[in-house]
């Protein structure tokens, strides 16, 4: 429920906020400044949309991409026409009140001409509104389209798609877990600031203290450019990091190369990164590649991707915090996973029959970490589940409650000594402990 909610939260937000919106034509810069918010809220909606399947997101795309051209279509038409309507008042106003010598009253007045002069003025002034507002209004209805197909094609109510479904939001012991998630997350991306006053609004409990102003001194350090800062504090504190160690001396150089100084960074490689030929050869080979060669070369365009110093900033935090968050994943496997079960919901709700029959998902569900059972019976050849978990005999082989229970016959028998199947030793049923990986 809570993807729901964040589509509704923010789509009533940008609806509510372009409505109370009035283009003031004193300020023309006030009309480019608020259609660049608004194309920066939209274009972020767009980039969360594209992480969805397209048969439930291609409808919401298209309104947005039209709501989107119009706004860049008023951010570069608007200004300047609104500037140049207020210049040309602002004219006839010093040249046909300011700069007259008249001081009585009665000359005072506007000649005919002048005031046709200032009519026409106003009659145009009325006709740049009026435009502007029915533009306004069509963006405002593409936006309000938005919502529509949101509601449409995204389910509110996601309740009965997934079995044991947890209430993180009545449950206390629930929503402490998944502020504790959220904690650990923003720690593990640098976030320091925003995860204290989580820590502090949510009573989070960490599992150890961190340096907030250590790794906030690095981290700003990092995203201002100063990779040395970050290169010197792991030396000192985590000198066999050797791979980040690498990737930062190797951020550092292609700044030298974004900013044409290639002698200064071939001098970096040769000094500072000789160390690293025996483990990173291949890696250190192609980027000395990248400084002898054109800087457009499109074999060494990789190491100019943004995601590529994202990548590093991230790790450099996880490092600093001592934290690692599996949040990304997890909301990355529920956006692959929802659409597929509320589909599956209304098939199995028009035969009547259960979504689930077992510990696990109905539905394939392609994602980049896979995970499984971690214990299988070497007897019965079956994977472990709640009701049948790995049992530990007093020799300390692992087998399944069920195989126990077929070795042990059944309950009566439950004090008569058993032999292992893997070694010599008995042991009694009731000795067996339960394992937890």
């Amino acid at each position: 429920m809570w993807f729901s909610l964040l589509l509704f939260g923010v789509f009533s937000t940008l609806v509510s906020w372009l409505t109370a919106q009035a283009f003031v034509v004193s300020d023309p810069l006030c009309v480019k400044i608020k259609c660049g918010l608004a194309i920066s809220r939209l274009s972020t909606l767009l980039s969360v949309f594209t992480q969805f399947q397209a048969s439930m997101s291609e409808p919401v795309l298209k309104y947005l991409d039209s709501a989107l051209t119009q706004l860049k279509d008023i951010k570069t038409k608007w200004p300047d026409r609104i500037d140049q309507q207020i210049k040309r008042i602002e004219m006839l106003y010093n040249e046909l009140l300011l700069n007259t010598d008249a001081t009585d009253e009665a000359d005072q007045e506007l000649s005919v001409t002048s005031q046709y002069l200032f009519e026409n003025a106003l009659s145009e002034t009325k006709s740049l509104l009026d435009e502007l507002s029915s533009e306004h209004r069509q963006v405002h209805s593409s936006i309000s389209r938005c919502g529509k197909e949101i509601e449409r094609n995204f389910h509110a109510d996601l309740s009965g798609i997934i079995r044991n479904q947890k209430d993180i939001e009545e449950d206390e012991a629930n929503s402490a877990r998944v502020n504790k998630l959220i904690f650990d997350y923003l720690n593990s991306v640098g976030k320091v600031d925003v995860a204290e006053c989580l820590r502090k609004e949510a009573n989070v409990q960490p599992e150890h203290e961190l340096n907030a102003e250590e790794v906030r001194g690095v981290m700003e350090a990092y995203r201002d450019g100063d990779f040395l800062h970050a290169i010197n504090w792991i030396e000192v504190k985590f000198p066999k990091k050797l791979d980040l160690l690498f990737e930062l001396h190797q951020q550092h150089v292609i700044q030298m190369l974004v900013a044409g100084k290639k002698s200064e960074a071939l001098q970096y490689v040769r000094s500072q990164m000789a160390s690293f030929n025996w483990q990173f050869g291949q890696r250190l080979a192609f980027l000395s590649g990248a400084i002898v060669s054109p800087s457009d070369h499109p074999r060494y365009a990789i190491l100019r991707q943004k995601s590529l110093n994202l990548q590093v900033e991230h790790a450099l935090a996880r490092l600093l915090s001592g934290t690692f968050s599996h949040l990304s994943e997890i909301l990355d496997t529920g956006i692959r996973t929802v659409p597929s079960l509320i589909r599956l919901r209304q098939i199995m709700a028009a035969r009547q029959e259960q979504l689930f029959v077992a510990d696990e998902l109905p539905v394939e569900i392609p994602i980049e970490k896979h995970v499984h059972s971690t214990f299988t019976c070497p007897i019965l050849k079956i994977q472990s589940t709640d009701n049948n978990p790995p049992m530990r005999l007093a020799c300390g082989h692992v087998i399944s409650r069920d195989a126990l229970n077929k070795l042990a016959q059944n309950s009566r028998f439950r004090q008569i000594r058993l032999k292992c199947p893997y070694c010599p030793m008995e042991s009694s049923a009731s000795d067996a402990k339960r394992v937890y990986f």
